[in-house]
């Protein structure tokens, strides 16, 4: 149960920094900094995720909440990577507006399913 703990922790801690990257990105400050750091968060959950499916095979088979679940986690995952190529790129994209609020939504629906699975 500790690993799920864990878990949660790091999905919270790179949802901040990468929300915190889009707005650097943004405003062109401290980017790179925070896009190492959400990338290395990422990397983390993807780590800590993998061992807990393989840990319990069974959450698979549990629902199609965890199919949703990882798909969102996926997108977040390659849109994490656009903007940190963004951020090291000093390429300006009047999308990040938007992005930082469909990011937004996805952290706020994989907390959701993973809390209630709905289905």
């Amino acid at each position: 149960m500790n690993l799920l703990l864990l878990h949660m922790l790091l999905v919270f801690m790179w949802g901040c920094s990468f929300l915190a990257l889009i707005k650097s990105v943004q405003l062109k400050e401290y980017s790179k900094i925070l896009a190492v750091l959400s990338i290395v968060f990422m990397l983390s959950v993807l780590f800590v995720g993998t061992k807990l499916m393989l840990m319990f095979p069974n959450v698979a088979k549990s629902g199609m909440w965890i199919h949703i679940k990882l798909s969102i986690d996926i997108l977040a995952m390659l849109v994490n990577i656009y903007v940190a190529y963004l951020a090291f790129k000093k390429k300006e994209k009047k999308l990040l507006n938007i992005l930082f609020w469909i990011t937004l939504i996805m952290f706020a629906a994989m907390y959701y399913l993973t809390l209630y699975k709905p289905f």
